[in-house]
């Protein structure tokens, strides 16, 4: 047997007629639409735990109440870096959403309510009135995933067990511990199958009608990460298995990628001491009377940004990121977060999320643990804290003084942060904190046409493969809270009905260009 995507010269060592890799939302419910359509389906798992990232989900499930202003809220979102037939394609996704996520609850009694009746968008554009939100707020007999910290929160392990419920009922074959390391293609670039290592074994897995590429972004590759974003180092958080590997098959089966550079992401903490990464709490959308704690400087001691973005776990990472070429560097990598002692006392600074066990980290209501550990710095004047960070102590102390007379005023004066977040950096002791620019999730990768097949370099389809949920997401320029729980659920059921209806040989070189005018 010859190993390798070229040529394959062999016997099969598993055969299935549609191949999903990844068992995160995305593969469970491609699973599930390409069962229901016909096919039989395996799920090839890299990780021994089960949930991807969707597991580490906030929970919130972003859907709409009618399409067409939808449609005009989304073409503003996407910046017109995607085209209109997927946003309509996606427009029209997400007004399934109610029905298709009751549907799924049925398996276990779960229950799905909406928590937001209208005005879900996070922008002032057009058509937000008609984005509301879901979420799965109780299954019975259920606390959790042990493999999984989402702190408190448990409603996006809620609506992951109810996609792993409705794979599970339908007997699919979901195998860990196997890695997929290359597709094969036949002689006019369809793809036959992959190479995977399963529990240590190299198989040869063939897909009779197509495989489905649902394993995730790249949040932990740092080749990837260093080629197509600018800020460095840019820390991730979540699920370690997401380290592109889609997306490197993807590309050398002929892939196209689009907006590798728009990453789902904030700012936050990375210490020495400790491997996972930790995103500021609060997460989701910004609640404009909910007192924050803190400000952020930067090298020179200069406030640079409001602190709290509309979607502040979407776009607050990127200010961080801002070159200076007349010192060849990043002066705000890292910035520092600064806040007084009642500002500590608010509550928790960092929001842990992680699905290794070894990383499971419960950060203290007050801060104070993490002061006694060393991670936070207390000083007893914000000149000491300007000279012990390292901060022109003239500039540091200067702007601390402008941002507590903007609070006095009710406004802040330089970078239009809510006037109902804002409270004074006045009272010490004070403290300091590192933070990063931080990624929840990467939205790029292989590009796909409304039917979720992945397209070559000159917008042809490439037969029989398909992607899925956040490789390659639809979200090209801002980010739709709660949206790639929502894309999960619409691309899953795409790529999976549409490579159930595939025929064996469905897709030989002759009908390449047939395919790509459906």
């Amino acid at each position: 047997m010859t190993h390798t995507s070229d040529h394959f010269d062999g016997d099969w060592d598993i055969e299935t007629d549609v191949l999903v890799v990844g068992s995160g939302g995305a593969g469970l419910v491609t699973a599930v639409e390409a069962h229901d359509a016909g096919a039989r389906v395996l799920i090839l798992e890299k990780m021994p735990r089960l949930g991807g990232i969707t597991v580490l989900a906030g929970g919130g499930i972003k859907a709409v109440r009618e399409v067409t202003p939808a449609i005009e809220y989304l073409t503003r979102t996407q910046g017109g870096r995607v085209g209109e037939e997927l946003i309509e394609t996606f427009a029209e996704g997400l007004a399934a959403i109610p029905a298709q996520l009751r549907e799924l609850a049925t398996i276990n009694g779960a229950s799905v309510e909406t928590i937001n009746e209208g005005h879900s968008g996070i922008y002032d554009f057009p058509g937000r009135d008609t984005i509301i939100s879901l979420r799965v707020t109780h299954v019975p007999d259920f606390e959790g995933y042990d493999w999984a910290h989402t702190g408190k929160n448990l409603y996006g392990q809620r609506f992951y067990k109810v996609l792993l419920d409705n794979v599970l009922s339908r007997g699919i074959d979901i195998v860990t511990e196997a890695p997929a390391r290359e597709l094969i293609t036949g002689a006019g670039g369809e793809i036959l199958g992959l190479w995977a290592d399963v529990k240590g074994e190299r198989k040869a897995i063939r897909a009779r009608r197509g495989v489905v590429l649902a394993c995730g972004g790249f949040e932990f590759n740092e080749k990837l990460k260093k080629e197509f974003f600018d800020a460095t180092p840019l820390y991730a958080m979540g699920n370690p298995g997401n380290t592109g590997d889609g997306i490197l098959m993807a590309q050398k089966a002929g892939a196209a990628l689009w907006h590798m550079w728009h990453y789902h992401g904030s700012y936050g903490f990375k210490f020495d001491d400790y491997a996972a990464a930790f995103r500021i709490a609060p997460g989701g959308a910004r609640n404009n009377d909910r007192p924050i704690a803190w400000i952020l400087l930067d090298k020179e001691g200069k406030r640079f940004m409001n602190e709290l973005h509309p979607a502040c776990q979407d776009t607050a990472g990127r200010p961080l990121g801002y070159f200076d070429p007349d010192i060849a560097d990043y002066p705000r990598i890292p910035a520092l977060m600064i806040f007084d002692d009642p500002g500590r006392r608010i509550g928790r600074i960092a929001n842990p999320l992680t699905t290794d066990p070894e990383d499971r980290y419960v950060w203290s209501e007050d801060n104070l643990a993490e002061v006694e550990r060393g991670w936070i710095r207390r000083y007893d004047t914000i000149a000491a804290l300007a000279q012990g960070e390292g901060l022109p102590i003239e500039q540091a102390a200067a702007s601390v003084a402008r941002w507590n007379e903007g609070v006095a005023q009710g406004r802040d004066l330089d970078f239009k942060r809510p006037p109902g977040t804002m409270v004074p950096v006045a009272e010490g002791p004070f403290y300091a904190v590192h933070v990063w620019p931080l990624l929840t999730n990467t939205q790029g990768g292989p590009e796909h046409d409304r039917h979720q097949r992945v397209l070559d370099a000159f917008g042809a389809p490439i037969p029989r493969l398909y992607a899925a949920g956040e490789c390659g997401s639809f979200f090209a320029h801002l980010y739709l809270l709660g949206g790639n729980l929502s894309e999960l659920l619409i691309s899953g059921r795409i790529a999976g009905r549409h490579a159930a209806l595939l025929a064996d040989d469905s897709a030989p070189a002759k009908r390449r260009h047939a395919l790509a005018a459906e």
